[in-house]
């Protein structure tokens, strides 16, 4: 009893057993860190900007507007706006699209037009758009190369009343996919992390320190 609750209190013990395990941890963080750099992850952030009505309700109800896209008449014109984002450290290539599919969506309404597709930076390039005159809520994205940081906005034009825009089938292979999420919200979450693990560290070398002191008094 009197070799064990020797060795119990040695401070020379918990000195070299809190070193293991801070030694330990950073290797670990050192790996993840490293295993990060060298296989950066692929992420896309997609998201719906707009869902609006061309009519204020006075309108709509006593026909005051009326809308045509070319020669057909809109009787609830909306438009609808997409944003898809690649927020991640590697671009998004064709080889990322499972058997070449599209990202199909749903806008809850019959799609009159596709208004325009715009993409940021300059060099990049945006999506071919299509449609589905048999499926009229259906409108599907074509395979493309989504660049690092590149950001692809799509308007539409749809006639009917205000529902639910669903992202039915996002075909990615190895994409991490976030929905409805902002850069900054991704970037808190980020940060989160981060003090978790600093506070961890800085714990374990306040402990290391504390043990060096016992090792002195013993």
């Amino acid at each position: 009893m009197l070799t064990a609750s020797r060795w119990y209190e040695s401070g020379s013990f918990w000195q070299f057993a809190i070193t293991i395990v801070v030694a330990v941890s950073l290797g670990a963080l050192g790996a993840f860190a490293t295993m990060r750099a060298s296989n950066p992850k692929r992420r896309i952030v997609y998201r719906t900007l707009a869902n609006t009505s061309l009519f204020v309700a006075s309108h709509s109800q006593t026909g005051a507007l009326a809308v045509t896209h070319g020669t057909t008449p809109v009787s609830r014109p909306r438009v609808i706006e997409l944003e898809l984002k690649n927020s991640g450290r590697r671009d998004i290539t064709l080889a990322q699209f499972h058997d070449g599919e599209s990202i199909k969506y749903d806008l809850g309404a019959e799609v009159v037009a596709v208004l325009g597709a715009s993409t940021s930076p300059v060099g990049s390039m945006a999506p071919t758009v299509e449609t589905e005159p048999a499926v009229p809520g259906s409108l599907n994205i074509r395979p493309f190369l989504l660049m690092r940081k590149q950001v692809v906005r799509i308007s539409v034009l749809v006639d009917g009343a205000e529902a639910e825009v669903k992202c039915l089938r996002m075909p990615l292979i190895d994409v991490d996919r976030r929905e409805g999420v902002t850069d900054d919200e991704l970037q808190i979450r980020a940060t989160r992390w981060a003090l978790l693990a600093s506070t961890l560290l800085a714990a374990m070398a306040g402990i290391t320190a504390f043990a060096s002191l016992l090792r002195g008094d013993k």
